[in-house]
């Protein structure tokens, strides 16, 4: 009789560093201001189940009426929750500052 040892437990690749499932380009002009830039450094750097969510860019010609709103959520259990706890955030940020955007919240990004 022969016998094998297998560790009860593998541990899962870590998940840092990388985009993910990208979706749509995340276009950040220079002159933004705001955390929207830091929070897409956050969401590529977590280890875990992330989703990084925002609205469009619509152009340098709309820049004085527009606002870029984002949301983010890092290590979820899962993908689809970090998908929907980012989409969440994004629109809690629609909802607080109430400025123009073009168009809904949506995923950019996630893992």
């Amino acid at each position: 009789m022969a016998s094998l040892a297998i560790p009860a437990t593998v541990e899962a690749a870590s998940l840092a560093g990388q985009v993910g499932d990208k979706r749509r380009g995340q276009v950040l002009p220079a002159y933004t201001r705001g955390s929207c830039g830091a929070a897409w450094k956050a969401y590529v750097a977590a280890p875990g189940h992330s989703a990084y969510a925002s609205t469009r860019y619509a152009g340098p010609f709309a820049r004085q009426h527009e606002a870029i709103f984002c949301g983010i959520d890092r290590n979820a259990s899962s993908q689809k929750a970090a998908e929907q706890r980012a989409i969440a955030r994004c629109n809690g940020a629609k909802s607080k500052y109430k400025m123009r955007s073009i168009g809904p919240c949506e995923i950019v990004a996630s893992k």
